[in-house]
């Protein structure tokens, strides 16, 4: 059989004639078409995208930074002008990516709606009753390096994930690398990947008790190179390999390898950097149009979805005999694998992702007592309190907005003047304190990464972004224009005036208010009782609350968030993000509309959710691309 994977990359070999061919790895034909194709796509104009994906979107960088364009975060210099002033914005909402000035926004109860052109077209709930189930189409998925990780953690049965630093960050877009279509294979990617396969040979023959573990018979006798190719080559291509692809790697290592460990050397080499292995197959029952996922499509889908790593061999067990058939076995899976503490190991690279407090910057004129060392330790803390709201059974996931405590070092209760955290780091706030009921949002992880350049405009609309789904843009000249018209204005002026004039109180009037709200705390994340917010043109508001916009803490703001129905809708579209590899489209909205539905109506439990994602027709379905 001629998987659908190298079929797709044959097509592609006509980009060859554009370069000469690269060096081959010592594993020889097994992988000279795979090096060859990665290569050329790395040299060449080819994209790289496979089974007729579509190019990265317009904005997206390759250095993992944030793909909204010139001047979407209000980042600058000086805060002339480069803080997101805006006179036509385009405004994304549940997920849903726009291309032209339309809006998108979440109605009540978790229904999307939108208006306007785009890839997007989110219908009511009412209108999914009668659309029947569909899903847009996928494109076959490199694993990040997140999923990489952690399969060659289960694979190899490590008792942690291995390093796999030499390996290329993934590219970014809207601070997720969760997408697919950005994915691509270049030859110094494969050459890492083998490197990695190298190194966790040695490792792995230097240990005899995982050796025999992993390899499952005696690496000397009669068959057992067979019988190990078989069974792991089972486990990392996620199906049963035909007998021919068995019997290529086993005769190729018997000829290229020195001895019976070189030979298994080769053969797992192969494997780990096998296209099979390093893309998510999905076929389904059908090559065009919609089709149904096989069993152990299935499987691989939902393993990836709660845990980011391959199905194990239980689960694939489970799949052959037919228990993720019905949508109770499949229900049944995936809470039991929710439990699991696997699920809070990937998904708290959703919260960073989400919140954008994976990487972290010193302040640029720090306190007397900053230390490096506070910012992992400020990271440290909302990995820990999003995990009891994530986790703990019958927890608001949106209590996380108004929790009077959180979870810190004694050296970041120090830093903060808190009290001297219990065993388990936790502090409840006094009465009277800043963070008092403030939950996530006065966090200095988050705080802090939005202080490098206008603060106002920088943190408000981060806020929109986050919780909303709203991202504001601007058209460069016009933003250069701008910023020459505010220059030699203070800073409250040139606030002042974005907020009066037309064409960027459109978009300030619905950020700058916001962030506001959040100027007493410095770029450290620290309270500043000395900032007087009465000096400043615009009052705190969160315009979306129609019938009382103004708060006069972060406190009250955390309130008004927390009973958005848009907020639900938002989160519900980033999770189907970080399991699909895409933005939802239109075909993908009631879909998204179920987990909100799901997530709001079972006290807004984060597995909820994730299980209303899950349980969805949709989530069993592929929709092929169109060829170009």
């Amino acid at each position: 059989m001629v998987l659908e994977a190298d079929r797709l990359y044959a097509e592609r070999m006509k980009c060859l004639s554009k370069r000469g061919s690269i060096a081959r790895h010592r594993a020889g034909l097994a992988l000279t078409g795979y090096v060859a194709l990665a290569g050329c796509l790395a040299l060449t104009g080819c994209t790289g995208e496979i089974g007729g994906a579509n190019p990265a979107p317009a904005g997206s960088e390759t250095d993992g930074g944030n793909g909204n364009g010139s001047g979407s975060d209000g980042s600058g210099s000086d805060g002339s002008g480069s803080d997101g002033s805006s006179a036509s914005s385009t405004t994304t909402g549940g997920g849903n990516t726009t291309t032209g000035a339309s809006t998108a926004t979440t109605g009540g109860g978790g229904d999307i709606q939108a208006n306007g052109e785009g890839s997007g077209q989110f219908i009511t709930g009412t209108s999914c009753q009668m659309a029947g189930v569909d899903a847009a189409p996928t494109v076959l998925r490199r694993l990040t390096r997140l999923e990489y990780q952690l399969t060659l953690q289960d694979l190899l049965q490590l008792s942690e994930p291995p390093n796999v630093d030499a390996v290329p960050g993934d590219v970014a877009q809207e601070g997720f690398t969760a997408y697919a279509e950005l994915h691509t294979i270049s030859s110094t990617l494969l050459r890492t990947y083998l490197q990695v396969a190298q190194a966790q040979a040695d490792l792995l023959f230097a240990d005899t008790n995982r050796l025999a573990q992993v390899v499952g018979c005696d690496v000397d006798a009669a068959g057992c190179l067979d019988s190990f190719v078989t069974d792991f080559g089972e486990l990392a291509y996620r199906r049963p390999l035909e007998a021919d692809e068995v019997s290529n790697i086993t005769t190729r290592a018997a000829e290229v390898g020195a001895n019976t460990e070189d030979q298994f050397r080769y053969a797992l080499e192969v494997i780990l950097s096998s296209p099979n292995f390093l893309y998510r197959v999905e076929l389904g029952d059908a090559t065009d149009g919609l089709s149904n996922l096989t069993a152990r499509e299935v499987a691989s889908r939902l393993s990836f979805a709660t845990w980011g790593r391959a199905p194990s061999p239980e689960l694939l067990s489970q799949a052959d005999a037919g228990a993720l058939d019905t949508l109770e076995g499949l229900q049944a899976a995936a809470t039991q694998m929710l439990a699991d503490p696997r699920a809070q190991v990937y998904f708290e690279t959703f919260f960073r992702e989400w919140l954008n407090y994976d990487e972290m910057k010193a302040p640029k004129e720090p306190a007397a007592d900053w230390t490096a060392g506070l910012m992992p330790s400020m990271q440290d803390e909302t990995d820990a309190f999003l995990a009891e709201f994530a986790w703990s059974a019958g927890t608001d996931f949106f209590g996380a907005l108004t929790a009077n405590h959180t979870f810190v070092s004694p050296a970041l209760a120090d830093y903060y003047g808190l009290p001297t955290p219990a065993a388990d780091g936790r502090v409840e706030f006094p009465a009277g304190d800043p963070r008092a009921n403030t939950g996530l949002l006065t966090h200095a992880s988050l705080l802090s990464a939005k202080s490098d350049g206008d603060s106002v405009a920088l943190r408000g609309n981060w806020l929109r972004s986050t919780f909303l789904c709203e991202q504001l843009y601007i058209d460069a000249e016009e933003l250069d224009a701008i910023g020459e018209e505010l220059v030699g204005l203070t800073r409250m002026q040139i606030i002042a005036e974005r907020n009066e004039r037309p064409q960027c109180a459109g978009c300030h009037s619905a950020i700058d208010p916001i962030g506001v709200g959040f100027e007493q705390f410095d770029p450290s994340g620290r309270f500043d009782a000395s900032v007087d917010l009465s000096t400043y043109p615009v009052t705190p508001a969160f315009p979306d609350d129609e019938a009382d916009p103004s708060f006069d803490s972060v406190a009250q703001l955390g309130q008004k968030l927390a009973a958005m129905p848009a907020a639900a809708a938002c989160l519900s579209s980033r999770v189907f993000l970080y399991a699909h590899g895409r933005d939802p489209g239109g075909q993908d909205s009631c879909a998204v509309e179920h987990s909100t539905k799901e997530f709001i109506g079972n006290q807004r439990s984060f597995s909820s959710l994730l299980l209303g994602l899950i349980e969805d027709p949709a989530f069993r379905l592929r929709r092929a691309p169109v060829a170009p």
